[in-house]
């Protein structure tokens, strides 16, 4: 054997889901037998040493691209100009400082492929070769400032899935619908998302839309309630945080459940032979007729389902 016989043996790419929304971060992989997730608020905000981190809620504090960031809670609490993701594009700074934690928190490989749920009404060729140009390749350099370690990360590949296809695709152990059409009804901090699919998986536009209605609104209703009539003036961050307000809370959620439930039963005049999954964090708190299933695992359901498209494309060859 000469050295022109020895096969260069590369080092295993890790895969990872990644579900970056307005209120919440989630990502999951499973990597060298070992599951990962991880799930924080999709907000961000300049750091600074010096404090005690000790009295916090698992604080996020790394160092990304020269810059000292807070993430999640943490930057919403000691931020001094935090700042949420707020917008449906995956090219924003924040968007990028929100990767560069995920990957602090759950890369354990040099190389990982990542897939990355958009909403569908962005789905398209032009949103994928943008997330493509701006991120394939690209090395992360993250430090973790409060546990200590830096992670070097490169993008080999990225890729995009819609949010809603996800989530069915975990809650339908990645078979398709045969027998009946199914709806998703993913419940986010801005909006809901009301995906039909007729039998066989296939996406059908005509049935599905976007709904204005999500946490926000229960937030805002709460805000405007306390400063109405006991003087208090929360941001819809604080109250989010908050078990202070819980009475009021449910008050709001039992609202925006009525009014998705009948939105759905507007859109989907056929539900006697569908079958209806409830996707979302926002979900757990919100009430549904018997006939529509909650997903036990609502909050981290699009970010498994993106994992598992991806690996299912990676074993086919096509990631």
């Amino acid at each position: 054997m000469n050295e022109n016989d020895v096969k260069e043996v590369k080092a295993p790419i890790q895969i990872i889901g990644l579900d970056i929304g307005r209120g919440y971060v989630k990502a999951y992989s499973e990597f060298n037998n070992n599951k990962k997730e991880c799930i924080f608020k999709s907000i961000t905000s300049d750091g600074r040493d010096g404090l005690d981190y000790s009295n916090y809620e698992e604080p996020i504090y790394v160092e990304y691209d020269g810059k000292k960031i807070f993430g999640g809670k943490f930057a919403e609490i000691e931020g001094y100009v935090p700042i949420s993701n707020s917008k449906d594009s995956k090219l924003s700074s924040v968007v990028e400082e929100l990767m560069a934690i995920t990957f602090s928190k759950i890369a354990v490989a040099k190389e990982v492929k990542i897939m990355m749920g958009v909403p569908y009404k962005i789905f398209n060729a032009e949103t994928l070769n943008a997330i493509v140009e701006k991120y394939k390749g690209k090395i992360f350099k993250v430090e973790d400032k409060i546990n200590g370690g830096l992670k070097e990360v490169t993008i080999a590949n990225i890729s995009i899935f819609r949010e809603a296809d996800s989530a069915l695709f975990h809650a339908l152990n990645g078979l398709p619908n045969m027998n009946k059409p199914v709806g998703l009804v993913s419940v986010g901090f801005r909006s809901t998302e009301l995906a039909y699919y007729d039998k066989g998986f296939r996406f059908n536009d005509k049935y599905s839309t976007t709904l204005e209605i999500g946490n926000r609104n229960v937030l805002q209703y709460v805000s405007q309630i306390l400063l109405k009539e006991s003087n208090i003036n929360k941001s819809v961050a604080e109250i989010d945080s908050s078990d202070s307000y819980d009475y009021l809370k449910q008050r709001g959620y039992e609202a925006i459940s009525e009014q998705i439930g009948q939105e759905i039963e507007a859109s989907w005049k056929n539900l006697n032979e569908m079958d209806v999954y409830i996707a979302g964090g926002t979900a757990l708190n919100m009430t549904f007729d018997d006939n529509f299933k909650i997903l036990e695992d609502s909050q981290m359901a699009t970010a498994k389902g993106l994992y598992e498209v991806a690996e299912f494309r990676s074993q086919k060859g096509k990631f």
